[in-house]
């Protein structure tokens, strides 16, 4: 059986072990989370995993086998998941955060695949590679490549204070792009956007908490105190965009050989929320604690505050001593007139220090 075999477009084309061309980009787009397979026709791999399930009918026949996932470990308590059946390799985890303290700063889509690649090559199984795509006269499309499920992509933001990127987050709290409206978590740290969606979800949220959070935990308390206060000093922001199946398919990017950094790059330009703003006004909150900043957000959306009275009390003196605003009179009824400052959020790239000592 012959196949005619159709050649990607020049942009997209890699090479069979997978390499990738790295392109210049003045925004430094790193990679979180990834899930790759790939599906060797040969098949005699080494088998990997943790174990088998199988299912069988009320005879006793076997309908299906599943395979288990491996949890690959590395140092500082971090871990990926490996799965290999003989023929199909499947790899899902957070490629930033593997053998790594912390994943402050990231790696490009390339190097993600090179890690991964060396990942595999340390379990004596094959790279993920391009492939190629065929078509045959009577069976259709087949593709030999890996294919990818899902990708978290992420941007580290500068709003140079903490109460600047405070401040920014809860503004970006009143915005949205299409039908993805903006969600402020109880914690006020971050905000989500198309949570639980089954295409694509995005948040943004203050790192510095995060890492405080994550270091009082076995998996997170790796983080070194210097990394925690440079995320907290330069008012550090985050955004984390989750690509999955659905979104991946249907944008011409769910095989390997598609995927490049430019092609990541005009996705995260499209439906980022953060990136559409170069500078941002926001409400002079410079003199609110974190949580009247949140009542306040609250007010301005005619959200109920869902304090107690006396919590919102102490709230309400606090913010009309500062700004002048009283969050008692309904926000449909009365327009305040809030004193503003402009903050420029930049993009953040990882500094000399933060490489040398942490990778």
């Amino acid at each position: 059986m012959t196949a005619q075999v159709i050649d990607f477009p020049t942009r997209y084309v890699l090479d069979q072990q997978g390499d990738i061309p790295e392109l210049e980009s003045d925004w430094p787009l790193f990679i979180d989370w990834l899930t790759i397979r790939q599906v060797h026709e040969g098949g005699g791999l080494p088998r990997v995993s943790d174990g088998w399930m199988t299912s069988t009918d009320a005879d006793g026949a076997i309908q299906y086998e599943l395979v288990k996932r491996s949890e690959i470990e590395g140092s500082f308590d971090s871990r990926s998941f490996l799965r290999c059946d003989g023929s199909v390799i499947e790899f899902h985890g957070n490629v930033a955060r593997y053998g790594r303290r912390d994943n402050v700063f990231g790696y490009t889509w390339p190097e993600t695949i090179r890690r991964v690649n060396d990942l595999l090559n340390l379990h004596s199984l094959p790279p993920f590679t391009a492939g190629r795509l065929l078509r045959y006269a009577d069976t259709g499309w087949h593709y030999t490549g890996a294919r990818v499920s899902r990708i978290d992509v992420t941007m580290n933001y500068a709003a140079f204070s903490e109460r600047d990127a405070q401040a920014v987050l809860l503004k970006l709290g009143q915005h949205h792009r299409g039908r993805q409206t903006g969600t402020v978590m109880p914690d006020q740290s971050t905000v989500t956007f198309g949570y639980g969606s089954k295409y694509a979800s995005g948040k943004v949220y203050l790192k510095h908490v995060e890492l405080e959070k994550h270091r009082r935990t076995k998996h997170g308390a790796h983080v070194d105190g210097e990394v925690i206060e440079f995320c907290r000093r330069v008012g550090m922001l985050r955004e984390e965009l989750t690509l999955k199946s659905r979104f991946l398919t249907q944008n011409g990017l769910c095989f390997l050989a598609q995927i490049t950094t430019e092609e990541l790059m005009r996705v995260y330009r499209a439906r980022s929320q953060i990136g559409r703003f170069k500078e941002m006004e926001i409400s002079d909150t410079a003199h609110l604690s974190a949580a009247a900043m949140g009542t306040l957000a609250r007010w301005e959306r005619g959200e109920p505050h869902g304090l107690k009275r006396a919590t919102f009390y102490r709230h309400r003196r606090e913010i009309l001593g500062a700004l002048g605003i009283d969050i008692s009179v309904a926000r449909s009824v009365v327009e305040f007139k809030q004193p503003v400052k402009v903050v420029e959020v930049q993009a953040l790239v990882a500094p000399d220090w933060y490489r040398r000592k942490y990778g």
